[in-house]
């Protein structure tokens, strides 16, 4: 895919049929086309939010962005996961350039064993672990904060109960539905991964005084993005936190390589691009740097 960018500046044209007092405005553009197959969209100017002017960095970012979600890679994702072909699947995650993690359907040979360790180890952290068959679950080893041990990641598709909220203290205004608990095989402590939206993100950042407009203003040509915070059950929040995104891999692979970040997996293996179903960076608060970049894929099974 190669795009180039029109950029089209406001202006004013008489119509066939309008006098010189009505006049037809043009308003400012940018019409992204792919030379390859000749889609093209068309996006508004981004606005500087201090003085008003043009701003052409965050115009030319939300253009790739809004190309790749209507004609792009994007949207040939969000098809491929809107349009299953079993109800059972595997998410590979990747990060490193290796395979880090799978999570399988609760339905699967695999996510059966592991529900049954939560069930014996930890059988009274929620009062069900199979209120929806596309709840997932999985054994990973630590690679990275705040995780110390070996463990077991399981997502609950619903939004935290009032139990959930009252453990781990949570006071958010809107919750995505969806959560993770991450189990600690080892010590058997129990994280809650809490999902919300970009603008509750960004109300939540100015109420406890953190700055993710470094984090947002860094990220590649995205679309679709959300966050997730780790939170205990002492109350605190780690410093990391997970901001998860759309975006095409050639965009993603570019960003990589100017900001020197390692991509999640090989991209010679070309069985992996057409299952991706989207991105994630861990973001550090306190040194207000990426640490990591993940990739995932699914696999209906």
């Amino acid at each position: 895919m190669a795009l180039i960018h029109e950029y089209i500046f406001p202006a004013t044209v008489t119509t066939a049929e309008a006098s010189l007092s009505e006049l037809e405005v043009i308003p400012a553009h940018v019409v992204t086309t792919d030379t390859e197959s000749g889609a093209a969209v068309e996006t508004p100017f981004q606005y500087n939010s201090l003085d008003g002017s043009f701003d052409p960095v965050n115009t030319t970012r939300e253009a790739i962005a809004t190309y790749d979600k209507m004609q792009g890679e994007v949207a040939e994702c969000i098809h491929y996961i809107t349009n299953p072909t079993s109800v059972n699947c595997v998410d590979d995650v990747y990060m490193g350039g290796v395979l880090t993690r799978q999570d399988f359907s609760i339905g699967t040979d695999e996510g059966i064993a592991l529900l049954g360790t939560l069930q014996e180890t930890w059988p009274d952290e929620l009062p069900s672990y199979t209120t929806d068959l596309k709840n997932k679950v999985a054994s990973f080893t630590a690679s990275r904060p705040p995780y110390l041990n070996n463990s077991i990641s399981f997502y609950n598709f619903e939004e935290p109960s009032a139990d959930i909220k009252a453990t781990y203290g949570l006071t958010y205004e809107r919750y995505l539905p969806w959560f993770g608990l991450k189990f600690d095989t080892v010590t058997e402590e129990v994280m809650s991964k809490i999902v919300i939206d970009s603008d509750e993100m960004r109300r939540v950042a100015i109420e406890e005084e953190l700055d993710i407009n470094t984090l947002e203003d860094g990220l590649p040509a995205s679309s679709y993005s959300f966050y997730a915070r780790m939170h205990n059950k002492d109350g605190t929040v780690d410093s990391n936190i997970d901001v998860y995104f759309y975006s095409s891999e050639q965009v993603v692979s570019e960003w990589c390589v100017v900001n020197s970040y390692t991509f999640p997996y090989d991209v010679t293996d070309t069985s992996i691009k057409p299952k991706l179903i989207i991105w994630g960076a861990v973001y550090n608060t306190s040194s207000k740097t990426i640490t990591h970049l993940k990739a995932y894929t699914r696999r209906f099974v």
